[in-house]
């Protein structure tokens, strides 16, 4: 799967170097949405294989608009909807690429720069930056909800691994309780190798 992305960029003449860069920044953002945009697309094309009876057979029947944040900003992405031609379900191939959202609408890359820096400034500042370094567009009530989402998660994990330690314990004992009694067994002899090549011998303590 390959896409083409180009820029065509007009910059004064009398552009400053910090100008010169923002008009860069700008495009490239503009660029990068688009570039997704046709990612999603030849996906779309890549997998258009009815799930329900695998035919390859299919026509069109209208798109939906799904906006995904990302870290160069909001892209709205027409998801196509196909009719199969065999079994006449219905379905959205680019539904199982965005899967990994959870039914959300943050990219996995924005959710983790997003927690980085509302863990390092305040959430509206945190907001204020990222829009500026990168074009993302996320509010700061979404970077507030997303590391306390975590948290909440990470402290439910952490109940779990420390009720299953505090009775780990009590299960090895009783376990060794039901255990057998380790079996001692003494031999009065044995056979071993001769010194002068007579072969092996008997030997006794």
């Amino acid at each position: 799967m390959q896409i083409q992305v180009s820029l065509k960029i007009e910059i004064a003449a009398t552009a400053s170097i910090g100008e010169m860069e923002e008009r860069l920044q700008e495009a490239g953002q503009e660029a990068m949405r688009g570039g997704l945009k046709q990612a999603v697309r030849q996906w779309e094309e890549s997998n258009a294989v009815c799930p329900h009876c695998g035919s390859q057979q299919h026509r069109l029947e209208g798109t939906m608009s799904r906006v995904i944040a990302t870290v160069f900003g909001r892209v709205p992405v027409p998801r196509r909807r196909f009719r199969c031609q065999r079994c006449l379900q219905r379905w959205c191939p680019a539904n199982t690429l965005f899967a990994e959202l959870k039914g959300g609408t943050i990219s996995p890359q924005l959710e983790e720069g997003a927690m980085l820096a509302g863990a390092s400034w305040p959430y509206r500042v945190a907001s204020t930056l990222l829009k500026k370094l990168s074009g993302a567009q996320i509010s700061a009530e979404e970077i507030r909800r997303l590391p306390n989402e975590q948290g909440k998660q990470r402290a439910i994990q952490q109940q779990m691994e420390a009720e299953q330690a505090c009775s780990s314990p009590a299960q090895e004992a009783e376990s060794a309780q039901k255990a057998e009694q380790p079996l001692l067994v003494g031999l009065d002899g044995g056979w071993v190798a001769g010194n002068s090549g007579e072969g092996w011998r008997a030997r006794w303590p």
